[in-house]
């Protein structure tokens, strides 16, 4: 039995010739990379390869060093995700999520402070060593770009009083997920106290002032001038519009017309992030989230407060991502591919009807049927008690977690 099966490899973004990826592993495990599962939720790296498809490019892949021991292909993992710094934590350019190595969940996803990326190259061979030596050093570990460096993150309570004070393995004790890595984000881009159901800020306020008529949005800033001017504005007049600017940046705009606020925030670029409005305190008719990027993120169209609502959301790119109406005349749900070709679609009384990523109709999926699409013609055979086949359970269970996501969402702007 070989024991130097191992290798350290790298994906390559082939548009600009830069590591985006390290790993490890035996036989073809690079490729993994390329058939992406639902159980991989690492959406950088998913993204990152999407973008290089529509693109019409392919991922490359280079194996930096290979016949290794284990342990050797582990340390020096490790070692190279150091080097290049992951993107999400801004430390560099890697799409990397744990810091390699032997890695374990619930271990820190941080550097011990003592680390030190120190290795013995006659472990490799000469061709091994001149590309070790070649990788940089590219990584920084000011995670939260403070000017003193200090890497605590302090959470306050919707009315501005103090909450408490965590350190970052703290606040990632739960690992990493969307939702963590989003309000990092933009904790570290922002001087200000940021708002996500509580507020968050690398800065120490022993209280920090925060209007209650105010209908933040998921990561806006909370200046508190902007905040006690507003207050001081809503005592005195019923229509008003008031604008915070950071930095010669417009970053929120609030408008008052009678019972209905309509805000509008923007990210630090400068570039739309959010538009909502309320009426008496609730989300009323329209709202919008736009990625940086400029494009289209999410819009719901609401009726009759959210009792009936359509909510579509698209990809990074511009395209349709999913599409839920609980219209009572109307109830639908519908998902695209990243190409912008239909998915799967419910109809009422059908069922789900699937399509490949040419637009070409594959099957339906009902409760008591399954039809069959050949060459584009549907033939039906029609099954008497037949049970709930796995993949319509599998499209019941998506459509009905983005149905309940989204109400859970809706539940928490209704409880503030």
């Amino acid at each position: 039995m070989n024991k130097n099966e191992y290798y350290v490899y790298g994906l390559i973004d082939p548009r600009n010739d830069q590591y985006f990826y390290i790993g490890k592993g035996k036989g073809k495990r690079y490729l993994s990379h390329l058939k992406p599962t639902k159980n991989d939720l690492n959406f950088s790296k998913l993204e990152r390869i999407q973008k290089i498809k529509d693109s019409n490019l392919e991922v490359k892949i280079e194996i930096l060093f290979p016949n290794l021991d284990e342990d050797t292909a582990f340390e020096l993992e490790r070692i190279i995700i150091y080097k290049l710094g992951r993107q999400v934590l801004n430390e560099g350019i890697l799409s990397n999520l744990n810091p390699g190595g032997k890695w374990r969940l619930k271990d820190s996803i941080f550097y011990p402070k003592a680390y030190q990326p120190k290795f013995e190259l006659n472990k490799l061979d000469f061709i091994a060593q001149q590309k070790f030596q070649e990788i940089p050093t590219l990584s920084q570990f000011n995670y939260l770009n403070t000017p003193n460096k200090e890497q605590k993150i302090y959470t306050y309570n919707k009315n501005g009083s103090f909450k408490c004070e965590e350190t970052l393995d703290e606040f990632f004790s739960d690992g990493i997920n969307k939702r963590q890595i989003e309000l990092f984000k933009a904790i570290r881009e922002n001087n200000f106290p940021v708002y996500s159901n509580w507020i968050y800020s690398k800065q120490f306020f022993e209280k920090l002032y925060v209007s209650d008529k105010i209908p933040f949005a998921q990561y806006d800033i909370i200046d508190e001038q902007f905040n006690l001017n507003f207050d001081k504005e809503f005592e005195k007049s019923l229509k008003f519009n008031l604008k915070s600017n950071i930095n010669g940046v417009l970053r929120m705009s609030v408008e008052r017309n009678n019972n209905t606020i309509t805000l509008t925030s923007y990210y630090p670029s400068g570039n739309k992030k959010y538009f909502k409005k309320t009426k008496k305190g609730k989300p009323f008719k329209i709202t919008c989230e736009w990625y940086e990027n400029g494009n289209l993120s999410v819009k719901e169209e609401l009726k009759d407060s959210h009792n009936e609502y359509i909510r579509t959301t698209y990809y990074e790119n511009g395209n349709k991502e999913s599409k839920i109406s609980t219209l009572k005349e109307n109830r639908s749900y519908e998902r695209w591919f990243p190409n912008g070709v239909k998915e799967v679609e419910f109809i009422e009384g059908i069922g789900y009807v699937h399509y490949d990523e040419q637009g070409i109709k594959t099957r339906i999926e009902g409760l008591n049927n399954v039809s069959y699409y050949k060459k584009n013609q549907l033939t039906l055979d029609v099954f008497e008690n037949i049970e709930i086949s796995k993949e319509i359970k599998t499209e019941e269970e998506q459509s009905d977690l983005d149905w309940y996501n989204y109400q859970q969402e809706i539940d928490k702007l209704n409880e503030f």
